[in-house]
């Protein structure tokens, strides 16, 4: 392999590992201790926030409860309360002050649930 093919094989290969997330909904925890973890979905469909969560909790083995109005009280361990922290969640960077469940959510928007 040429010197000029090994390049556009090794750009091409990079340039998708880049671009994978514009590809996906990604959906981020953040416990606040350091530890995150990250989920993509590459679903062209829209999802609600709650669906998501959800969706992650049952693939991944997360202990996952929520109040009435969906509204994460406890993710995989750690509940409101706890250290004065809550789960708050965020869409692109905006931080969301309503329900999980009027959230919608598609490619490339990116959830971030923090225990802040």
């Amino acid at each position: 392999m040429t010197g000029l093919a090994l390049a556009v094989v090794l750009l091409a290969y990079f340039g998708l590992k880049i671009n994978s997330q514009r590809s996906a909904i990604v959906l981020e925890l953040d416990f606040g201790n350091g530890e995150k973890k990250v989920f993509y979905n590459r679903s062209f469909e829209e999802k609600k926030a709650w669906g998501l969560l959800q969706q992650v909790a049952s693939i991944s083995g997360l202990d996952l409860v929520a109040d009435n109005d969906f509204t994460p009280k406890k993710i995989d361990g750690y509940l409101n309360g706890d250290n004065n922290k809550k789960w708050n969640f965020y869409v692109n960077g905006t931080k969301k002050e309503i329900s999980l469940m009027d959230v919608v959510v598609k490619i490339p928007d990116r959830i971030v649930f923090k225990f802040e």
